[in-house]
């Protein structure tokens, strides 16, 4: 066992491989004897794919990408596919696609492609469908509705809908049936009885949340499929008997099963709809449902006889069978300590979704003849050995006036490491989201990746949380940003108290509602000096703009139980807001935000920054584009997680050499840095650009590499001087060394030249004359200080130039330019490649959107970030050499190549990604490949190296050893549009 101090541990668990890992399987349920869920890909751009488990045990993902299995119904999404077994052609499967928002039919084993069953709208959020059921029988699926009216997220309203199943609605709205009015602001999908003459859902209206009061409304079906005779058989809104029923689903006698929470927990009781008489099946002081934020969860299932399978417990859940005749409740054994709200049944058997402190999200049958229960899906892989997973424990704290704080513990871990005996570790307690929510306890590799470095974590249920009853529930009523900022702060001292956390290394970290806690923790005068630092992400801050016009509808009256309503307690809102108590804020902060986010929306981030900015304070601000509430890409985990313990180990004083460091010192970074500050030897930050070229000044062309064909490079000095620039080039451009006839000559009269031309004061830019090899011998022999000290100048070159591209940026921090060269042939030949250089030139602002004819997408999506790149196999030799850049981490990284075959690429490519470079890259775009063998080839190294990076790769852009041949800005801010096939300058590559 090796001693060291807490937070330098050398730990396999990168962010990278936590960030492959993130999400789990959900929305769980059977398709005849087949069982279907959909499944995370955080490599494919974040996207849900829809995977099916046939009977011999097969498991398949049944949509490719770009295919996202998933909605934005109430923007949380719901429940978004649904199948029927038929007796020939396979299953009939519809769901709802992420970038339409459309439902689409699909037969799996037909070999056709998904068909479109609704139509779009331009209107506000448009169209959108969730939770839905199949009904062949009257060629339908029946769901929910979201339609919005008007340009405003309040303009909304939601039905119960059927769809047709032929796609006559595809392009016509009023194919669509409505079955229901719009009398309630949200429904959940329709549960039909066994014998189909009757349906059954939830409703519930402002400003009520689900979990504060609910309405069961059961309707009869009519022979032309309406619904007629809506009643409510359970449940109140408002006034003291107000019940929040979370979920219903019928038994086979005809009656009802629900969860309510009339007794102050989540219960399951009959209920019978002709009478509205109810009865509790199985009281206990558990929960058997927990809060619905999502349409179409699912606690419990009804198995063909009549038992239920269900989950119950108190913090976590476990997985029991009720028999409703007589209240008994047999529980499953096994290893796992949660599962979660995706119970389906088939025949004798019930499926769901289960994890323990070892184990992530599998998919589980029992067979309740037998008792047994197995993993049957989505088996748990070990990202690592199983020796450097932390050792939680479940705890109960005193929190003010002596009441109960849950929370889980997991102390720093490791295999082959122990902290020195006169040192106490840091912790970090973590707030969770909702905030009526809760964390249970599972495998998270989030935090593995702290304690396995020797950081402790305490996940905080606050008082607020779901899973202990409602009156636990209650206690956050009008006190959000009080009882939740006590309750953690009580967790925290306790820690340092008993001597297991260290008291000067505390932080408090969080997302959404957990990001407002770890704000309000950080500014409010209950923890004043208890938190080191924090890291907030898609925070709440302001919450009069909250409460106003700048979220979602669901939530838009949320705070009306958390902190009261807004026209009777205006200074309440203004008095708990961290952006008007910016004032008290002490200890450094990192604030992660996406920039498509319309729950938390970057405004409240902006809002905070200027309330802080000019206060001293360290804080690093990172946005990331394409992203919304909840961060899904495998690059954004990344980062993300690698500034955080940057973070903390710029706070609390250890060393962490294996990630870029994270810029605390300024007050807000420049809006194209800021997915990715760098360390000194470079990631991917904005440089400072050189400043444009102007008729009459001076350029001269060096040779780093080899010499030069007279011809050709006389031919080229003809096009430059023909622009009016004086042109000038250095002694060795026409040599050849005695020894090594591959080089203009030797290394140290090579980097001379180059030295003279960029520190001549009379020269505005530099040219390489031509590629070759010998770049990087060179770079060691360059007086670097004396280049810094010279200012930024215009480079231009490609091929072995890359290797001064990238010393440029990491050692001078100049933007540069990858464009040909004139001594290379297509440079005087080429009109195309010869104008657009020109105009990059001397008009840049004219050259800022980079396309070309055949640029397409090889991974669809968009990203953000600052460009370099060049010849990758230079990128490759440069890897580990002095001033190297760190890696690409926030790049938009542009590769292209020369006389390269395939298998070289992929030996290239595959050293690139196992050094870890690429961790954190944000986009790729591949230019030509000239001469590599045929480009089907060539493709398929790219699709197979860069496809499962999880960025958007762009192909096909003109740049590079091909003709024509674009310039290309490197160290410039850019937004990659793989869809568009573009690539925009956010600025102009020169001043």
């Amino acid at each position: 066992m090796t001693t060291a101090p807490y937070g330098t541990w050398t730990s396999p668990l990168t962010a990278a491989l936590a960030a492959t890992h993130d999400g789990r399987p959900e929305y769980l349920d059977t398709v005849g004897d087949e069982v279907w869920w959909t499944a995370p890909r955080p490599r494919e751009g974040g996207r849900r794919a829809l995977v099916r488990l046939r009977p011999d045990g097969t498991e398949e993902s049944v949509l490719p990408p770009p295919w996202n299995v998933r909605n934005r119904v109430i923007e949380y999404g719901g429940r978004p596919w649904a199948g029927v077994p038929r007796a020939t052609g396979g299953p009939l499967i519809v769901f709802t696609h992420f970038a339409d928002q459309r439902l689409y039919g699909y037969e799996p084993d037909g070999g056709g492609a998904p068909r479109p069953l609704t139509p779009v709208s331009a209107t506000g959020g448009g169209l959108r469908w969730c939770d839905p059921v199949v009904l062949p029988e009257r060629g339908e699926v029946w769901c929910v509705l979201e339609e919005f009216t008007g340009p405003a997220p309040t303009d909304v309203r939601r039905v119960l809908a059927a769809v047709p199943l032929d796609g006559s609605a595809a392009a016509d709205r009023a194919a669509v049936r409505e079955l229901t009015d719009d009398r309630h602001r949200f429904v959940t999908g329709p549960r039909l009885s066994p014998d189909g003459r009757q349906t059954a859902w939830i409703a519930w209206d402002h400003p009520q949340m689900p979990w504060d009061g609910t309405e069961l409304r059961v309707a009869d079906v009519t022979g032309d499929g309406g619904l007629a005779g809506v009643t409510t058989v359970l449940g109140a809104q408002t006034g003291p008997e107000a019940e929040s029923v979370a979920q219903a689903e019928w038994l086979p006698d005809g009656t009802l099963v629900a969860a309510t929470d009339r007794s102050g927990w989540w219960n399951l009781h009959r209920v019978d709809p002709a009478t509205a008489v109810t009865s509790a099946l199985c009281p206990l002081p558990e929960e058997f449902a927990d809060a619905l934020w999502k349409v179409g969860l699912r606690w419990f299932a009804v198995l063909g006889g009549g038992l239920v399978a269900t989950l119950h417990g108190t913090g976590g859940t476990r997985l029991g069978v009720l028999d409703p005749a007589t209240g008994d409740l047999a529980d499953v054994p096994g290893p796992w300590s949660n599962w979660a709200a995706a119970l389906a049944v088939a025949g004798d058997r019930v499926f769901g979704l289960a994890a323990s402190p070892a184990t992530g999200y599998e998919v589980v049958e029992l067979d309740t003849v037998t008792g047994h229960a197995r993993v049957a899906g989505s088996a748990h892989r070990d990202a690592v050995a199983p020796a450097f997973l932390p050792r939680p424990a479940s705890r109960t704290f005193a929190g003010p006036d002596g009441r109960d704080v849950h929370a889980h513990l997991y102390p720093p871990h490791h295999p082959e490491f122990s902290g020195p005996e006169d040192e106490l570790p840091p912790y970090v307690i973590w707030a969770h989201g909702g905030p009526t929510g809760h964390v249970p306890l599972v495998l998270d590799l989030e935090i593995a990746y702290f304690t396995s470095r020797g950081i402790g974590v305490a996940e905080v249920n606050y008082g607020g949380s779901t899973g202990y009853g409602r009156a636990y529930r209650e206690r956050l009523r009008e006190q959000w940003g009080v009882v939740d900022v006590e309750d953690c702060a009580a967790v925290a001292r306790a820690l340092a108290d008993e001597g297991t956390a260290d008291p000067a290394r505390l932080a408090v970290r969080g997302g959404s509602a957990g990001g407002w806690t770890t704000a309000a923790s950080l500014t409010s005068p209950l923890t004043e000096g208890l938190y080191a630092c924090g890291t907030v992400i898609y925070p709440i801050l302001d919450l009069a703009g909250w409460a106003t016009d700048e979220t979602h509808d669901f939530e838009s009256r949320y705070l009306e139980s958390l902190v009261g309503p807004f026209a009777k307690v205006p200074e309440r809102y203004r008095e708990r807001s961290p952006v008007h108590r910016a004032d008290r804020i002490t200890a450094p902060f990192l604030l992660l935000q996406g920039l498509d986010d319309v729950i938390c929306p970057p405004v409240q981030c902006e809002r905070f920054l200027d309330a802080v900015a000019g206060r001293g304070v360290p804080h690093a601000y990172l946005t990331f584009e394409g992203e919304g509430h909840g961060f899904r890409r495998a690059g954004t985990l990344t980062r993300a997680l690698e500034a955080e313990l940057s973070l903390y180990a710029q706070t609390f004083g250890f060393a962490a050499p294996d990630v870029p460091a994270v810029d605390l010192g300024t007050s807000r970074p420049p809006a194209a840095a800021t997915a990715a500050p760098a360390p000194a030897t470079g990631s991917a930050v904005a440089l400072d650009r050189p400043r444009r070229l102007r008729p009459g000044e001076r350029l001269a062309i060096v040779a780093p590499s080899g010499g030069f064909p007279r011809a050709e490079l006389d031919a080229g000095v003809e096009v430059l001087r023909g622009w009016g620039l004086d042109v000038v080039v250095h002694p060795t451009a026409y040599g050849e060394d005695d020894r090594l006839s591959y080089l203009a000559a030797d290394d140290a009269a090579r980097a001379r030249d180059f030295e003279r031309a960029w520190c001549d004061p009379d020269v505005a830019a530099v040219f390489s004359g031509r590629g070759g090899y010998g770049a990087h011998r060179m770079l060691d022999r360059v007086d670097w200080p004396a280049l810094r000290a010279a200012g930024p100048k215009v480079y231009v070159g490609f091929s072995d130039a890359t290797a001064l591209h990238e010393a440029l940026a990491t050692r001078l921090g100049v933007a540069t330019l990858h464009g040909p060269m004139p001594a290379w042939g297509p440079f005087a030949a080429d009109d195309g490649t010869r104008e657009h250089l020109r105009r990059t030139l001397f008009e840049p602002a004219t050259v800022q959107c980079l396309t070309s004819p055949g640029a397409r997408a090889l991974v669809p999506g968009r990203a953000r970030g600052v460009t370099l790149g060049g010849c990758v196999s230079l990128l490759a030799a440069g890897l580990g050499t002095p001033g190297a850049r760190a890696g690409a981490a926030g790049g938009i990284l542009l590769i292209e190549d020369v006389e390269e075959e395939d298998y070289r690429l992929d030996r290239i490519l595959t050293q690139l990604r196992r050094t870890g470079w690429l961790t954190g890259v944000a986009g790729v775009v591949c230019g030509t490949w000239a001469d590599c063998g045929p480009y089907e080839k060539v493709r398929a190294v790219l699709a197979d190296r860069l496809g499962d990076l999880g960025v958007p790769v762009l192909e096909g852009l003109d740049f590079g050893h091909g003709v024509p041949a674009l310039t290309v800005p490197l160290g410039v801010p850019a937004v990659l549009d793989a869809d568009a096939g573009t690539l925009a300058l956010d600025t102009p590559g020169l001043v």
